[in-house]
């Protein structure tokens, strides 16, 4: 197919179903872009990872979920907790797991079902070779995302350098030339990988940010916030967003809830009389 011809179809695009997260772009994600959601922990960024991948699986896409911080049954676990419909999931295959964790465990069992284990997770080659293998045996054309939780475990198991080359190479790969959408989640506030958190953010497509509301931080409370801070090729708003993760998944803190919060959290004294 000629360029002409490319172009003339347009940018494919897609909606990750989180009606809160899909508000913030108007025409949808690239499916071309290789994503991050990046923050401090417990800012949400598995959640949102996860909660994407479920609204894939139950729109009838396939995933492919690289587990590193987890256990496949841990991950799946998770997804469940999300109210992911997981018998009909696996029974038509929606999910396929490639297990970078297991080879952590003393005496582990043989793989499960659904279930690619890498034997050297510090070599970021063979993980790439798992998902195109999954790929090469599925219908492509099914495959809704990749996923990984996450990139900064797998700088801990193989060498910094060795593991961007490798997130540069899957985005080419399963990104640029197979349109596949790749998310991976990234924690921030790490020193010994801090000198690499412009470098992820120079090679990703998406930036999705996560924090905890600095005022609300200060008064010991933790309410997570997201804002879309990237996005190579469609339009976004590039405002924060307050969230909260219910049992219908991610919704929207709206400003009447901020303020109860608010007013909750407030402590007034009145001045009385001395020696009170």
């Amino acid at each position: 197919m000629s360029y002409k011809e490319l172009l003339e179809k347009g940018k494919n695009l897609y909606r990750t179903g989180i009606g809160v997260l899909d508000d913030e772009l108007p025409n949808g994600f690239p499916c071309n872009a290789f994503g991050v959601i990046r923050g401090p922990g417990g800012g949400g960024k598995s959640v949102i990872l996860n909660e994407i991948a479920k609204c894939m699986m139950e729109a009838g896409k396939s995933v492919i979920y690289v587990c590193f911080e987890d256990t496949p049954l841990s991950v799946l676990q998770n997804l469940c907790s999300l109210g992911w419909d997981y018998a009909t999931m696996l029974d038509k295959g929606l999910i396929r797991l490639v297990d970078c964790f297991s080879t952590q465990i003393l005496h582990r069992t043989a793989p499960s079902e659904h279930t690619t284990l890498v034997s050297d997770p510090s070599e970021p080659d063979q993980i790439g070779e798992a998902i195109r293998a999954i790929i090469q045996e599925s219908n492509r054309r099914k495959i809704g995302a990749i996923f990984m939780d996450s990139i900064t475990e797998l700088f801990l198991q193989s060498q910094p350098f060795k593991a961007v080359n490798a997130v540069k190479a899957w985005r080419a790969t399963f990104c640029k030339e197979l349109s596949i959408p790749f998310w991976a989640t990234y924690h921030t506030g790490l020193q010994q990988f801090s000198a690499y958190d412009d470098i992820i953010t120079y090679i990703s497509d998406v930036i999705v940010d996560t924090r905890h509301e600095p005022a609300f931080s200060k008064a010991g409370v933790l309410i997570k916030q997201f804002r879309v801070t990237k996005v190579k090729g469609a339009a976004h708003n590039p405002i924060w967003v307050t969230f909260d993760v219910g049992i219908k998944g991610i919704r929207n803190v709206g400003m009447d809830e901020i303020k109860q919060i608010a007013k909750s959290i407030t402590r007034f004294e009145s001045p009385g009389p001395e020696g009170d």
